[in-house]
């Protein structure tokens, strides 16, 4: 089973048919909860995450019914309770190593299965309200809050927290399992980029040499800028093993030649933020924030972003959104209100 992916969007909106979440950034999971009430999580890509994450396999008895398949992500939070993308990648390369310095959570945002039926063709408004009935008290586990029709409100509290976009979704549609649905829709607020690691080049500047970055552009693999690689001891070591797992790849058509390069393989990727692009698509300026395997290679896609929906509408009196964060009770909101 595969996720379903989002389009991005180029600015929140309101609508009463749509229902509006903060998107999490950390790992993309489903969290599988077998009959006996055992969990295991699997990344984008199919692979099986749970070796990484323990901590999040442990917390089984926040689960309240099984079996059941729930769509998410896995974040590492810091001490406000704000998911921390660079600790993921740390956590994502050491692993159960780092369980107890950089505990994870699992942040659920849909119910797929349930008891042992699928749940895809119900309404995301039908399929929250069940997953509002799964999650116990714990903070493992969790079901975070989400905002009908004031997309622009909450959109104002998340930039106010420093929080990179939000999810929006229909509050009639089914769930598309690895498509990228026109009902699902990405609204960034702080500029990020997912770039394929085409390869690695070596420079005395950068012990860790610089990465070579690539998205899909029209069905060609195209050059997107280079960032120095990871500072980081563990997610370098990390990388190194990948490279050497991975070379032998080819590059870019478009890559420039500036030092020797070992091209690679897809099978890492980055994650980026950046000053906008050039009139070329080129990220102007990008910033490493972590690399990983958890993405999957194919949806490096450079896109321009769609408009809000058509049925997108001014909802009048903008109220204001008091917004928490996971393992933050200073502002209670309850689910599905503004």
């Amino acid at each position: 089973m595969l996720p379903e992916e989002a389009t991005p969007c180029a600015e929140a909106f309101d609508s009463p048919d749509w229902r509006f979440s903060i998107e999490w950034e950390g790992a993309r999971a489903l969290l599988f909860a077998a009959e006996d009430g055992s969990l295991r999580l699997q990344a984008g890509t199919g692979a099986d995450l749970t070796p990484r994450f323990p901590d999040v396999a442990a917390a089984r008895d926040q689960v309240l019914r099984c079996p059941a398949v729930l769509d998410g992500v896995v974040a590492v939070l810091d001490p406000s309770g704000k998911p921390d993308l660079a600790a993921l990648g740390v956590r994502l390369a050491a692993g159960a190593a780092e369980a107890a310095a950089l505990p994870a959570a699992f942040l659920a945002s849909d119910v797929l299965h349930l008891g042992g039926s699928s749940t895809a063709r119900w309404p995301l408004s039908r399929r929250l309200d069940a997953l509002a009935g799964l999650v116990g008290g714990g903070s493992i586990v969790q079901v975070p809050d989400h905002v009908e029709g004031r997309g622009l409100a909450l959109a104002e509290a998340a930039t106010a927290r420093g929080l990179g976009g939000l999810l929006a979704r229909r509050s009639s549609a089914q769930y598309r399992p690895g498509v990228a649905s026109p009902d699902r829709l990405s609204i960034a607020l702080l500029p990020r980029a997912t770039c394929l690691v085409a390869g690695v080049e070596v420079t005395r500047h950068s012990p860790a040499g610089r990465l070579l970055l690539a998205e899909h552009v029209d069905g060609r693999l195209l050059y997107a800028g280079r960032v120095d690689g990871p500072r980081d001891r563990r997610a370098d070591a990390w990388l190194r093993g990948r490279v050497a797992a991975l070379r032998g790849g080819a590059p870019p058509a478009d890559a420039p030649h500036h030092g020797p390069v070992t091209w690679l393989r897809a099978g890492v990727c980055a994650t980026v933020g950046h000053a906008g692009r050039d009139a070329g698509g080129m990220l102007v300026d990008p910033q490493l924030i972590v690399v990983r395997d958890d993405v999957d290679p194919a949806w490096c896609v450079r896109r321009a972003p769609a408009p809000p929906p058509q049925d997108a509408r001014s909802l009048g009196f903008a109220p204001t959104v008091l917004l928490p964060l996971p393992l933050d009770d200073a502002f209670p909101l309850p689910r599905g209100r503004s």
